[in-house]
């Protein structure tokens, strides 16, 4: 198969491929889902809240986050397209039953590219190379306590988590603790696998923290399942693209 034919295939087997595997992680329906958005608890107090953080940064509104966002063109040798039903399967996420245990229902939300509080604004793509590499980039708004907190819930999720854990969905196993990101202000990293409908899926997670937003990378590889680092390159162009 010629080079541009099978990045072709790539592309699209790789919109499916997220789309699936995000449905995978969501339960519920839309008024579930709308009163889970508005229950979501707020933080209070330590060193998280932003009113103990005088230089913290507002969350980046809804048509600042979609400008930031990566487009179609701006990685060289990336195809970047928009996920269809990520908005619906991020409120499904939220209003659904969570992990089993819960302490685990972090690493289900990142992997619908939410989390609790919920954000105040948030978009995702989904972008693929021609080796197989598919790489989802989630961003969300939020208050930069919020935010930080978030961090700290996923890491505490991470290590507590390691024996797998199920949702209404399916099960993960192997959840193993990578070295953090250097990027940002802080972030987490982590592999796990994912069972779906039968389908046994490597996946690995990089959570990173830029003031007051999360971006969530995570990779998976249609041809060569165990090298799902997310791509690099994606990643620093993302980041360069949110503001200092």
């Amino acid at each position: 198969m010629s080079h541009e034919p099978r990045k072709a295939v790539v592309a699209a087997v790789a919109l499916s491929f997220a789309a699936a595997l995000l449905v995978g992680c969501s339960s519920g329906d839309d008024d579930a889902a709308n009163g889970a958005r508005k229950k979501a608890p707020e933080t209070s107090g330590g060193e998280h809240t932003p009113e103990n953080t005088r230089s913290a940064r507002p969350p980046l509104g809804k048509a600042a986050l979609k400008k930031a966002l990566l487009r179609k063109g701006e990685v060289k040798g990336v195809d970047v397209e928009p996920l269809p039903g990520d908005e619906a399967t991020a409120r499904l996420a939220l209003a659904g039953g969570g992990a089993k245990p819960a302490a685990c229902s972090p690493l289900v939300h990142m992997a619908a590219h939410t989390s609790v509080p919920a954000p105040e604004s948030r978009g995702a793509v989904t972008t693929s190379r021609d080796d197989g590499l598919v790489t989802s980039v989630g961003l969300l708004g939020h208050r930069e306590g919020d935010a930080a907190k978030i961090v700290a819930d996923v890491e505490a999720a991470v290590n507590k988590c390691t024996g797998g854990f199920r949702d209404e969905a399916g099960s993960y196993q192997d959840v193993v603790p990578l070295p953090d990101p250097t990027e940002g202000d802080e972030g987490v990293s982590y592999s796990m696998k994912s069972t779906v409908d039968g389908q046994r899926m490597p996946l690995t997670f990089t959570v990173v923290r830029s003031g007051s937003t999360l971006a969530i990378f995570f990779g998976t590889n249609l041809i060569e399942p165990d090298k799902t680092e997310p791509a690099p390159e994606v990643l620093r162009a993302q980041l360069a693209k949110l503001p200092d």
